[in-house]
């Protein structure tokens, strides 16, 4: 499934004990149309509590008992209208959301005046600020790196190494997008990538605190996270 949703009114995607949650969602509207099958939705990656997405994917075992439009149809009768499945199709068994994946696209929203309107899905840019900066942190980023000082400190994961095959920041009249691709993300990456680039465009860091950051050596500059409102998962990418 490619699902969309806003990530609002959810404690992120991952089932939890307590507070609503993307997948809970979905899968309790699985077990009302299969009330016989145990449900188990694997998705591609796990947003944070206020993180939206405008194509994640994810993909559940069930029988055939309906064709995927369907299924489609049949789910987002039973969602809330903060969630949403644009697509459905079959795909083989050993075909896993996350592990399959090739490639994640992101993209971070900042907007140059408030609006009520649009404040859950965007962070409102607060300060005068150079995007040559902006421009010259999005280049360093390409090619692989180790990302250890750009993610939450307690990820369980056996490397942080990420490939990055691109970074661009994007300008409009009213918003300055940060845009960024790569074969995998860490918890918070990009929410730190965009915030701390901010802290280097409106001259509270140099360039050689973000470089020493991002190649993890000794400097006074600290990360600093963007809020997760103005976060979209945008694509999963797949061969």
């Amino acid at each position: 499934m490619t699902i969309q949703y806003d990530g609002s009114d959810f404690h992120g995607w991952q089932v939890q004990a307590v507070g609503r949650t993307v997948q809970g969602d979905i899968e309790n509207a699985l077990s009302v149309i299969y009330p016989d099958e145990k449900i188990t939705l694997i998705g591609a990656g796990r947003t944070d509590a206020g993180v939206h997405a405008l194509g994640l994917t994810a993909n559940v075992k069930l029988p055939s008992k309906l064709s995927s439009n369907e299924l489609m149809q049949a789910l987002n009768g039973n969602l809330n209208q903060d969630i949403r499945i644009d697509l459905a199709e079959v795909v083989e068994d050993d075909f896993h959301a996350r592990f399959s994946a090739t490639a994640r696209e992101y993209e971070y929203r900042f907007v140059k005046v408030f609006s009520p309107v649009t404040r859950n899905y965007t962070t409102h840019l607060k300060w005068e600020i150079d995007k040559n900066l902006l421009k010259e942190c999005a280049e360093l980023l390409h090619g692989k790196h180790d990302f250890t000082s750009f993610c939450k400190a307690t990820a369980e994961v056996e490397n942080k190494n990420c490939t990055i095959f691109y970074s661009n920041w994007d300008e409009s009249e009213e918003k300055l997008i940060f845009n960024i691709k790569a074969n995998r993300f860490l918890q918070h990456m990009v929410r730190y990538l965009a915030g701390t680039m901010l802290e280097v465009a409106r001259g509270r860091y140099t360039i050689s605190d973000f470089k020493s950051l991002l190649k993890n050596k000794k400097t006074e500059a600290v990360v600093v996270r963007a809020p997760a409102h103005g976060l979209f998962l945008k694509k999963v990418y797949y061969d």
